[in-house]
């Protein structure tokens, strides 16, 4: 999967891009009632909803380059786990950790990217211990 890269995205009218693939992986590890298929990013959100994450980085640079390693997170993701909200998370040590939330849209089932964020080692650690969060095999 390639980069995203954000200064493509329309800043316009809202339209759906195919950015990952929900797979059987992950399916099995988290048992979800779901089949494989595309995750999809509306052309506005990084403007809108992980603009405001970006301060929260280490740097303009890794916020940069985890927005930019959505897809690679999404394809190879370091851990996975279920938000109690409903949201697979996927994990993956960048510069910073960064966790990127997927929501499943109630209804249709479809999967539609919601946001990326950093999180602490601190946090991932406890999210690991108490089994939010679970180890990703390498492919």
């Amino acid at each position: 999967m390639e980069e995203l890269d954000i200064n493509k995205l329309s800043k316009g009218k809202s339209k759906n891009i195919k950015i990952g693939e929900l797979s059987k992986e992950v399916i099995d590890i988290l048992h979800l009632d779901l089949k494989p298929q595309n995750i999809n990013i509306w052309s506005t959100r990084i403007q809108e909803h992980c603009e405001k994450h970006k301060q929260d980085y280490s740097s303009p640079t890794a916020y940069n380059q985890a927005v930019k390693s959505i897809p690679l997170i999404l394809e190879e993701p370091d851990y996975v786990g279920l938000h109690k909200n409903g949201n697979i998370q996927y994990v993956k040590k960048l510069d910073d950790i960064s966790l990127v939330g997927i929501q499943i849209l109630k209804g249709n089932g479809n999967l539609l990217f919601r946001t990326i964020f950093p999180i602490s080692e601190i946090k991932l650690n406890n999210s690991i211990k108490s089994g939010k969060l679970i180890c990703f095999p390498k492919k």
